[in-house]
């Protein structure tokens, strides 16, 4: 990964039994991931842009939060 990495999160989906990956960058994009273990790696299961400017206080990516039974992921930026 060519890029800074500004917050990592892990959350289990309701009624599932693994764990996924939510990586916000400062390249402006969230990132869901899935660990395969027959692979034994990484599988990008969404990439969604939400911003292009890289790190702002105005672009979505500083904070990430998920609810604990797995009903929401939530993004935010510092300011707006």
């Amino acid at each position: 990964m060519f890029g800074l990495v500004r917050k990592l999160l892990s959350f289990r989906l309701l009624g599932m039994s693994t764990d996924f990956l939510a990586i916000g960058s400062d390249s402006g994009r969230l990132v869901i991931l899935e660990f395969d273990t027959a692979k034994n790696r990484f599988v990008k299961i969404i990439q969604e842009t939400y911003g292009k400017t890289g790190t702002r206080r105005i672009v979505p990516g500083e904070y990430l939060a998920a609810d604990p039974k797995g009903r929401a992921l939530m993004v935010g930026a510092i300011e707006r």
